[in-house]
């Protein structure tokens, strides 16, 4: 028996997108969705903030990548660039470990103080689906915290 990955580390993100491009439901959601997307943790367990991109072509991951800095350094002062990514969101691990636990939901999130959302709100809001499946299959995946 393997050990299950870890929240927020290289290992889980390799699975989540192993795991959603098998997805037929994620499929379904992204099938006209051409975006790359960057999901951002602050304050790790590791002593770290990391970056987590997806790229999504008609509803596959076509590309990924995982990054880490010391928290609190560089990654925070990164800036936004709406010609690369559709949308890139921040949060700090407790907040990610409620939306993976279903604590909050995304639209719970979207409004929270503790969740920053950047990119065009029209658009990220006529995908939403995208994002709620990616979410809904990143909390069914097994894990550790």
């Amino acid at each position: 028996m393997t050990t299950p990955p870890r929240y927020w580390t290289q290992e889980f993100v390799d699975a989540l997108v192993a795991e959603l491009n098998q997805n037929p439901k994620f499929q379904k959601t992204a099938r006209s969705f051409r975006a790359s997307v960057a999901l951002r943790v602050l304050d790790t367990p590791d002593g770290l903030d990391a970056t987590a991109t997806y790229t999504i072509e008609n509803g596959k991951v076509v590309n990924h990548t995982f990054e880490t800095w010391k928290a609190g350094g560089e990654m925070r002062s990164i800036k936004f660039d709406k010609k690369k990514l559709l949308a890139r969101t921040t949060a700090s691990y407790g907040t990610w470990l409620k939306l993976d636990k279903g604590e909050i939901n995304v639209a719970q999130a979207l409004v929270s103080p503790d969740y920053k959302i950047e990119g065009s709100k029209l658009k990220i809001m006529r995908h939403i689906g995208v994002f709620t499946t990616m979410g809904d299959v990143a909390a069914g995946l097994p894990k550790s915290y």
